[in-house]
């Protein structure tokens, strides 16, 4: 079997070793077959093998490093081959693979080089601009290859030429002046030569009653539309005529179409001379503004309170302009051409809405109303004094009016004495007592006026001076009676007391025509009065003195109701108020001593 020598190393690339005969020195070793190859790549992997082996035997002996196959044996049987001088280095021989279709493969190169070159050639104009001379210029156009027509090209030049322009196309006047081929700058100044010896003055006068206006040129400035109808001729020939699907024309053919058509049937246009329409409107509002002036009411001046009489100042009727119709008229006449003319307009009168004859006689008393008082000195002197009080108060429109605020407190610095009033279920003498008859007959008077009632209470039982539920009670400074003016107009309060007898009137607007107003108290329920007498303890009395302090009274239900009349027949009612006076228990207080 051959051996191994330490220098020659296995270089097969793993295949199986099948029948080898390993016994004999001179088999080959296992490694690589060269199957399948050449003669040039059998020398080339010869040499190889050679430049391996050489380069192991260099190194084994050389180099003091391992290698992996451990130090030199002390015994080799291959002496010679080591001692032997160095074969000097070999050249790698030279391969050429040997191909029997070269030729063909050389033919099928030059062949797609020069497909390669034509397509490039046939692109070049499409991608660069650049036009053949001898070559036909090709081009892929939506998939179609197309070819240029040079005839065609110099048309579309040319073409291009008069469409692709800052001039008005040919064919086109205004004012039968030829502006085709002029830039709208050109054409502009043109048409303003034209008419530069044309008269634009005018003078209309507007007059309104003593006043006049003038309308001239320097307020409404005229200036001929040149520029816009510039404008329309510019554009004549290079909007789209038609619906392009219809027509099946591209945009630039549509151009060429419309500018050729106007060679043939040329358009004219007209200018016109304009005036500033916002100027006029600006010049007519300053008329209609000095012109008009809204009516002025007639109102009360004054009331003598004395002689019950009113001073009313004088209604003004106002004047009217329609702008609108000021402005059409001035606007028709410049449009007509009018040069001198005048406008004469008449405001329309408007009357006032309230005027001095109608106050005179609509203004008056508006309600009234008296009560009886007793032959008590003091509660006289004290009704009469709170009558003073709120007598000549003028209660304007939308205010409202407090009986505690104009009288105050009632003192007896201000004059007022002890009378009888009711406190605490109680009738006792007080300062002031009497005063809530001022104020219940001020309520039937305001509620005859029409007028709101803005707080009013009742008595704790009913008074003998008015009705059930038309009494209003004060004591300062909680209960109050106030009233509050509804109206549009001022209202004026008269007071007075004479001969045990108080009077209330109220002036101002009064109610419409037949029209009065009234109350109506209606019991609705009668509450009997409790049984027996309530005896309380007062160790204030002297021992064995007894003194009545609540007299046993019936309480009562009372619906107050305003009820309108129109001469004398009732027209509507409403619910003023629902009033309740409660029962009370006969209460005596005493002491019994001892």
């Amino acid at each position: 079997m051959a051996r191994l020598k330490r220098y020659e190393l296995y270089d097969g690339d793993g295949e199986i070793i099948r029948d080898l005969d390993l016994t004999h020195d001179d088999a080959p070793l296992p490694g690589k077959k060269p199957l399948g190859r050449d003669q040039g790549l059998r020398e080339r992997d010869a040499w190889e093998k050679r430049q391996q082996e050489t380069r192991s035997r260099r190194r084994y002996f050389r180099d003091s490093e391992d290698d992996g196959l451990g130090p030199p044996s002390a015994v080799f049987d291959d002496f010679q081959r080591f001692e032997k001088e160095e074969e000097p280095e070999e050249k790698r021989p030279r391969y050429r693979r040997r191909d029997s279709h070269r030729g063909l493969w050389t033919a099928a190169a030059v062949l797609a080089g020069m497909l390669l070159l034509a397509m490039v050639l046939l692109a070049l104009p499409q991608l660069t601009g650049i036009r053949y001379r001898f070559l036909p210029n090709l081009a892929f156009v939506n998939g179609n290859l197309i070819s240029l027509d040079p005839e065609q090209e110099k048309t579309f030049a040319l073409c291009r030429q008069e469409i692709f322009t800052d001039t008005i196309y040919p064919g086109v006047y205004i004012d039968q002046l030829q502006v085709g081929g002029m830039t709208r700058a050109q054409a502009e100044e043109a048409v303003n030569r034209l008419h530069a010896n044309v008269d634009r003055t005018f003078d209309i006068e507007i007059a309104v009653g003593n006043e006049s206006w003038h309308v001239t040129p320097e307020r409404v400035p005229v200036s001929r539309n040149t520029k816009e109808i510039v404008e329309k001729a510019w554009a004549l020939g290079r909007n789209r005529s038609g619906d392009p699907r219809a027509s099946g024309l591209t945009p630039f053919q549509d151009r060429v179409e419309s500018a050729s058509a106007m060679r043939s049937a040329p358009l004219s246009l007209t200018t016109r001379v304009d005036w500033d329409h916002e100027a006029l409107r600006q010049m007519v509002a300053g008329i209609v503004n000095y012109v008009n002036r809204d009516p002025v009411n007639s109102t009360v001046q004054s009331f003598d309170f004395n002689s019950k009489t009113f001073t009313f100042t004088e209604d003004r009727p106002g004047a009217r302009l329609d702008a609108d119709s000021l402005y059409q008229q001035a606007a028709a006449l410049l449009d007509a051409g009018e040069t001198r003319t005048t406008l004469r307009i008449t405001p329309e009168k408007v009357l006032a809405e309230v005027t001095k004859t109608e106050l005179m006689n609509r203004f008056g008393l508006i309600s009234a109303y008296t009560t009886e008082t007793t032959k008590n000195e003091n509660r006289n002197t004290n009704i009469s004094l709170s009558a003073q009080a709120i007598n000549g108060i003028t209660v304007l429109p939308g205010e409202t009016f407090s009986f505690n605020r104009t009288t105050g407190e009632r003192t007896a610095a201000k004059g007022y004495r002890e009378a009888a009033a009711i406190s605490g279920g109680q009738s006792r003498d007080e300062i002031g007592g009497g005063v809530c008859q001022t104020s219940s007959t001020l309520f039937n008077a305001v509620a005859r006026a029409n007028l709101e009632i803005v707080e009013r209470y009742p008595h704790a039982w009913p008074s003998n001076y008015v009705e059930k539920g038309f009494d209003a009670t004060v004591n300062w400074p909680g209960l109050d009676f106030q009233f509050k003016n509804n109206t549009d107009w001022p209202v004026f309060i008269l007071a007075s007391y004479s001969n045990r007898k108080i009077t209330v009137n109220l002036y101002g607007m009064s109610l419409d025509a037949d029209t009065r107003i009234d109350l109506e108290s209606i019991t609705t329920r009668t509450l009997p009065q409790p049984e027996g007498t309530n005896y309380v303890i007062n160790a204030s009395l002297a021992p064995g003195e007894s003194k009545k302090t609540i007299t046993g009274r019936k309480g009562y239900v009372v619906e107050t109701w305003k009820v309108w009349y129109q001469g004398n027949r009732e027209t509507r009612r409403e619910l003023l108020f629902t009033t309740t006076y409660k029962a009370y228990q006969e209460t005596v207080e005493y002491n019994p001593g001892g």
